[in-house]
């Protein structure tokens, strides 16, 4: 970072620090015993979840100064991420990641055989963010074994928004938000060159040289029960490699599309969507994938005295069709599900729910949950979580592609979920979360090499994890907030090849930021960092946004990325010096208008 930029941000955080004008009333960033409707799909206090939980309300999400999704769960106690060297981004939560947590719009499945991209997913568009760990199964079915992270969007907005920025980088980036009541209609646009070393293999490095993203958003309420939204997203990415003598050769060039769309209805406790999701990959010129899928859901609540009731029917088609002579796979899947919810006395409550899940050539499985629920007062509960879950093989796993034979035999994953937790509301509205879990998979999908050459998916690997999670949100002063989150796991496998326990992931993870806010200003920090890992240094990330307040109308925000610019590995599961890599110290600096 050059001086000019060193004086910039020096002076927008002095005035942050020291420019409020005015005394503001007591603002409190994080909402008391928040609703979330993700653990039990209908409206239910935190407090009253027997689940551990997180909830990224609009608020929350301009404290940390979030651009995007994946800005914001980056930040959740536990948190796992991957990354491939054409962008490809994927989170997960204790030790496991990618396929094992469950990605979702409003309820409805975003990923594309395991495939989604939540860095174009404008936090413009976001109403909250709700997550929700541990196995759920029951009421998400595959790849919620480690949890849920559901994206709820805006339904309507009477305000419209026009932003425009650049920084470093090359980077620029509009987005337009129009708010007509009953539709809104957000389409956002970023693009960056020479952005640095993204990805390290054990032979090069991939460096970035420029990429593009385009998304946009789509809701119509066409009547108080009947809601539409569609979603589009596109990224290209040119990549070159470099390698450790200095020389550079051309890489790679990557355009990725994904649509989404989804018509929902709700009346009461009754609850129905069909959607369509589709993804369109090309890689050079060599490797062209397609893949859509089609589905539909229903479900309702009732009540019997003391008890509530709720059931639910869901079926998908998916397919995929790879590059050369390789047949399009198909693959149907259907699931029904129940869940009680019964009231023994004012303290007490018993959760108990199974979920009958179908996956074509698959098979079925049974996948039952207990849960237990105390609440001793309005300001504290304790719950006890166990249950089953699965994870149904990619498609492209079971069916195979260009470099890989299919095994239409590869069985689900499952495995078992114990958790046990407290939640307390602390004076001031401070939150404190802790829980302790245990996980047991069996069955573990790994890759083989053939005699032919191809990689082949097998079922046989073991997965285990034992660990504990602490967050704590207060709001010590009338004008600061702050935030701290703890992990602590040992998460092991037990591969074929060697028949024993080595440990897959990072055993401690933290997260803490600090906020300021007054009637025109607002700022935040926000460290995250990895340690405990194997071969691999720690990961310390430092991401720090300020913004200031110029009219009712107009503010500017300025962002910095990677404060302290290190190349930490950032691919959670990492074993060695290779691997995704944090990106190399930017800035962005906006000016928001709203009408």
């Amino acid at each position: 970072m050059n001086r000019k930029v060193h004086i910039l941000l020096g002076g927008v955080l002095f005035t942050a620090l020291l420019g409020g004008q005015g005394e503001a009333a007591a603002q409190k960033v994080y909402q008391l015993n928040p609703i979330l409707v993700s653990a039990t799909k209908y409206q239910t206090p935190d407090l009253k979840i027997p689940a551990s939980t997180e909830v990224y309300d609009q608020e929350k999400i301009q404290q940390l100064g979030a651009q995007n999704v994946m800005e914001v769960v980056r930040n959740i106690p536990g948190f796992s991420f991957t990354a491939s060297p054409t962008g490809n981004q994927y989170v997960g939560f204790r030790g496991q990641n990618r396929n094992y947590t469950a990605i979702l719009v409003n309820g409805i499945p975003l990923a594309q055989d395991g495939n989604y991209d939540l860095e174009s997913i404008s936090s413009n568009t976001i109403d909250r963010i709700e997550v929700v760990k541990g196995g759920s199964a029951v009421l998400y079915g595959s790849s919620a074994m480690a949890g849920v992270i559901n994206i709820i969007t805006k339904k309507s907005a009477n305000e419209s928004k026009l932003i425009l920025g650049g920084g470093d980088q090359h980077k620029l980036t509009g987005s337009l938000e129009l708010g007509l009541d009953k539709l809104v209609i957000s389409y956002n646009h970023n693009q960056a060159r020479n952005f640095g070393e993204s990805y390290r293999s054990t032979r090069y490095s991939y460096i970035g040289d420029k990429q593009k993203k385009d998304s946009l958003n789509v809701q119509y309420a066409l009547t108080d029960q009947l809601l539409f939204q569609y979603m589009h997203t596109e990224r290209s990415t040119d990549m070159s490699m470099k390698y450790p003598n200095g020389s550079i050769a051309p890489g790679f060039h990557s355009v990725i599309k994904y649509n989404f769309a989804q018509l929902h209805y709700s009346e009461g406790d009754l609850l129905g969507a069909i959607y369509f999701r589709s993804r369109d990959w090309k890689f050079n010129t060599t490797t062209h994938q397609k893949g859509t899928n089609y589905g539909l859901n229903l479900q309702n609540r009732w009540g019997f005295g003391e008890t509530e009731l709720t059931a639910g029917i869901e079926y998908e088609k998916e397919s995929t069709q790879n590059s050369g002579s390789i047949p399009a796979a198909k693959r149907d899947s259907a699931a029904v599900f129940f869940m009680t919810n019964s009231k023994l006395n004012e303290q007490w409550n018993l959760l108990v729910g199974a979920r009958e899940a179908y996956v074509e050539k698959s098979g079925s499985k049974f996948l039952p949950q207990l849960q237990l629920l105390y609440t001793p007062g309005s300001d504290d509960s304790y719950y006890l979580n166990i249950n089953r879950s699965m994870r149904v093989p990619m498609v492209n796993e079971q069916w195979g592609t260009a470099t890989q034979e299919m095994n239409p035999d590869l069985k689900a994953e499952n495995g078992w979920n114990y958790e046990i937790g407290w939640k307390k509301i602390l004076r001031n509205q401070d939150y404190l979360r802790f829980d302790i879990f245990h996980m047991d998979i069996k069955d573990r999908i790994y890759s083989k090499k053939m005699p032919s050459g191809l990689s082949k998916y097998f079922n046989a690997n073991s997965y285990k994890n034992t660990g504990i999670e602490l967050s704590y949100e207060s709001s010590p002063a009338k004008k600061f907030v702050y935030n701290v989150g703890v992990s602590y796991a040992n998460p092991q496998q037990k591969t074929v090849a060697t028949g024993k326990w080595t440990r897959v992931d990072y055993k401690l993870g933290m997260n803490w930021g600090i906020g300021y806010k007054d009637d025109l200003t607002q700022a935040h920090l926000n460290f995250n960092y990895m340690g405990l890992r194997q071969n691999v240094d720690p990961l310390l990330n430092i991401d720090f946004s300020v913004s200031r307040k110029l009219s009712d109308a107009d503010s500017m925000h300025l962002y910095v990325y990677n404060l302290l610019d290190r190349d930490d590995i950032r691919s959670s599961s990492a074993t060695g010096p290779t691997g995704s890599i944090l990106p190399e110290r930017n800035w962005l600096l906006t000016f928001e208008h709203r009408f």
